[in-house]
Formats: structure tokens, sequence, C-alpha cells
């Protein structure tokens, strides 16, 4: 997998013998490269769905509970950024799953109804909007511009700070964002 993550054109023998394997061997498990790729698909979102028990979605705010899963699926993402590469080339390689979007659709509806984010756009729109954040993180991290802790905390503050309820409301009743001290 790391071999597919570092080189996404390696040749099912190099897949092969970088797992130690004779090319035969892994014809037999999988039969087409799309067949690899399938299963590495199916146990990332395994791990996403993990990754998301662990972040305990249910505990404290909505927003809080948003950043912990961010952070638990960047770390998802950097172990099979494989699959981020060709969800960025190909969007249809990681079709949604209701182990990982389908929650994460859920917790924003719920922060929604709370009043804790934004309830003009739908979740339909911000969970995709995530997914390329996520995207975007990963590739920053492949391309080692920036780390994990890092990542996740762009992709936490790019997505929140747009949806977030600040405490202003703006002069036709919208949400504004954070405001910053004027820097002179």
């Amino acid at each position: 997998m790391h071999l597919l993550a570092e080189r996404p054109g390696a040749s099912m023998a190099e897949i092969a013998s970088a797992c130690g394997l004779g090319r035969a061997t892994l014809y037999r498990h999988f039969a087409t490269r799309g067949e690899l790729v399938g299963a590495i698909q199916a146990q990332a979102v395994k791990a996403g769905a993990q990754a998301l028990d662990e972040a305990e979605l249910d505990e404290g705010s909505t927003v809080e509970a948003l950043r912990r899963a961010i952070g638990a699926l960047v770390g998802v993402g950097d172990r099979y950024r494989l699959l981020v590469r060709e969800a960025a080339i190909h969007p249809g390689v990681m079709p949604r799953q209701p182990a990982v979007a389908g929650r994460l659709v859920e917790l924003v509806q719920r922060g929604q109804r709370r009043g804790e984010l934004r309830d003009d756009l739908p979740a339909s729109w911000i969970v995709p909007a995530l997914a390329g954040l996520l995207v975007l993180a990963v590739g920053e991290m492949a391309d080692e511009r920036t780390d994990p802790k890092e990542a996740a905390r762009r992709v936490a503050a790019t997505l929140l700070d747009g949806l977030a309820v600040a405490p202003d409301e703006g002069a036709e009743g919208r949400p504004q964002g954070p405001r910053r001290a004027d820097r002179g």
C-alpha cells in the first residue's frame, strides 16, 4: 500500500515485490489492480468508521466533535494516501459510505438543529466540502509541506470558520465569521 501511495502507477509486479509476494500470489487474491484498490478502499472505510467511533462524536459541542472527526480522518487519510489521490483524480473512486459520510452528515445536521452551525448550507454540501479539504490536507502531507496536526488544524479552521455561528449577526441577519483586530 505504501508503494501505491508513493507511486500510484506502480505495476502489479512491483506491488507484489514490495509486499514480498510473488506476482502469481498477488493475482490469486486480486485479479486486477481495480480489485486491489477496491480491497484497500474497503479497509480504509472500515478504518475511517473506527476513527470516528474513537472520536466520540456524541460528546461536547458539534464544533468540538467536528474538530475531533477531522483530526481522526486526517490520520486515516495519511495512511491511505493512494485512495485520497485517486479520489482527487477520479471523484467516483470513493463512494459515499454511510459508515463515514453518513455519520458526518448526521453530525452536521445535529449542529444545525442545535444552532451551532449555519443552516443555510445543506449537510449534503458541507460533507463533500469537508472531503475536498481532507484531500487537500493529505496532499499537503504527502508533499511534506505540513504535518498531520497542522493539516487537521487547517481543515478545521477553513471549514469551521465558515460554518460556526458567530455571536454577531450581520446586517442581513446572516452569521458573520470571526472578526480579527485590524492590523494597522
